[in-house]
């Protein structure tokens, strides 16, 4: 009897030791919450008026448009791709860039390239006013006798600008 009693007191410890602990909070270690001092309310769920009252304000908060998604580019092209599509239509060609040098206040974009073979290889971009965006050139070989190679960089990068213009993107910042 004396054994019964005991295995039952221990059994409503148990419970009563089960039930007190469940009341904390969980241990941050174990839980990953991270609370501190009067954290209790940090963790709570919205109602849907409460939801849009705080999307509300925070709307009010945004200067111009909250719902811009990205796009494509307008004109199938963006400018701000020049770089990009020449590192990629150089890649293909095992052609390593030197340099980029922005000419006549950012109309132009002269890539100085080399290939693999230590051929010299120049590529021109021309910005023009939409819908043409750019108008691109290539010259290859120490005298412009690598014809073929320049007119396959032009055609690549050709290829790339338009690859990068289908990528939605968001329009470049104007107060950055």
């Amino acid at each position: 009897m004396i054994s019964c009693l005991r295995s039952q007191i221990g059994l409503i410890l148990a419970c009563f030791v089960a039930v007190g602990c469940s009341n904390k909070t969980p241990n941050p270690a174990s839980s990953n919450i991270q609370m501190g001092p009067h954290d209790e309310f940090a963790n709570r769920v919205l109602t849907d008026s409460e939801a849009r009252q705080v999307v509300a304000t925070l709307k009010e908060a945004v200067d111009g448009p909250a719902d811009d998604p990205a796009r494509p580019a307008e004109y199938g092209v963006r400018w701000e791709d020049v770089q990009l599509a020449a590192r990629r239509a150089g890649g293909q060609l095992e052609l390593a860039i030197l340099s980029i040098d922005e000419l006549d206040d950012g109309d132009t974009k002269l890539i100085k390239m080399i290939s693999i073979g230590d051929t010299p290889v120049e590529l021109f971009v021309y910005r023009k006013p939409p819908p043409k965006i750019y108008v691109v050139s290539a010259n290859a070989g120490l005298f412009d006798d690598e014809t073929a190679l320049a007119t396959d960089l032009i055609s690549r990068f050709n290829e790339s600008m338009r690859l990068y213009g289908a990528k939605p993107s968001w329009p470049p910042l104007q107060n950055e």
